[in-house]
């Protein structure tokens, strides 16, 4: 059997050969270029398949045109080979599918799929088909895509409110695909490629998951209010760039510094309107909710709620009832 070498820039095909040995020299040639798989499928109707190879050092590039046929990634796989990648998936031409963790995504060309290899997963097409795979070093992907889980794969589609961006990725994709140019220019392509790709799946990332990164900004807030709380704080906290957290933040109509202000001041408030803490000094709960100035604490204060602090605690001390508590403007 025709062992699968990798040459760099020439395309390995399983056209020439017979029937009967396409199956393993395919499975060959990916997992030589790629990673260990498997091609489950209709033994009367061997794949027939090409793919080309280019190491830029940094990324590689993996151009694959196939006919009808399933890739899937198991358990045992990932067992046996020890690499390690976050692959992108460009869609150039075919319609399929994608699967991991609990998300499996239809794609069609436009469409681009981002998944890390030591998660199961799997692809299946129904006719021709072309994709680009972009194989990132996990280092390479944590920089740009370190908002993201990797539970399950990313999926930046032609219809979804990323359309436009995604066009103008696959526009700029032609020095990747064309041997022609050098590799110090398919790498510059690549990085910033992989820059504007950043930026997509970040918004992809905060945009699919608010409600869930809301949540934890404001548990982890009103954990640490004595605590020095920066942005580079949170963004470390939920794993996520400092940019992602902008806009996380901005989605709710604050900045990250007036949150972290406003959910100290209503500490404060609320602490000043219980009855079980009359007897201790204003400066007090206010250094315990993170102020450490007494003075710019009663003027945060008065800005914000039209009275000064002694004033809250003076109308408790003076009233039979208590004031309702007012939530933190946001």
């Amino acid at each position: 059997m025709k062992k699968a070498v990798a040459p760099e820039g020439s395309w390995l095909s399983t056209s020439q050969l017979p029937l009967a040995e396409r199956h393993q020299f395919w499975r060959d040639c990916v997992n030589e270029c790629l990673i260990d798989v498997d091609f489950p499928g209709d033994a009367d109707h061997p794949i027939e398949a090409s793919l080309r190879h280019t190491d830029l050092e940094r990324v590689r590039l993996n151009q694959i045109r196939a006919q009808r046929h399933c890739v899937q990634r198991s358990q045992a796989n990932i067992a046996k080979d020890s690499r390690h990648s976050v692959f992108l998936c460009f869609m150039l031409s075919g319609y399929g599918f994608s699967y991991q963790g609990t998300r499996c995504v239809q794609h069609a060309p436009g469409d681009i799929v981002i998944y890390d290899t030591r998660m199961p997963y799997g692809h299946g097409f129904a006719g021709d088909m072309e994709m680009l795979i972009v194989d990132l070093s996990v280092e390479l992907a944590h920089h740009h895509l370190g908002a993201w889980p990797r539970k399950e794969l990313l999926y930046l589609g032609r219809d979804t409110h990323m359309a436009a961006d995604c066009k103008r990725l696959f526009g700029s994709l032609e020095p990747l695909l064309q041997v022609t140019y050098s590799q110090r220019a398919r790498l510059e392509c690549a990085l910033a490629l992989l820059k504007q790709l950043g930026t997509l799946a970040g918004r992809l990332y905060a945009s699919d998951n608010q409600p869930v990164l809301w949540g934890q900004v404001e548990r982890y807030v009103l954990q640490h209010l004595h605590d020095e709380l920066t942005a580079d704080d949170l963004a470390r906290m939920l794993n996520i760039s400092r940019r992602t957290l902008y806009r996380l933040f901005a989605a709710q109509g604050v900045s990250v510094q007036n949150y972290i202000w406003q959910q100290r001041l209503a500490r404060c408030r609320k602490t000043l309107h219980s009855p079980h803490q009359v007897n201790r000094s204003i400066s007090e709960i206010a250094f315990e909710c993170g102020f450490n100035d007494a003075a710019h604490f009663s003027r945060r204060y008065k800005a914000y709620y039209g009275e000064t602090p002694q004033q809250t605690r003076s109308a408790l001390q003076n009233k039979a009832g208590y004031p309702p508590l007012e939530p933190p403007l946001r």
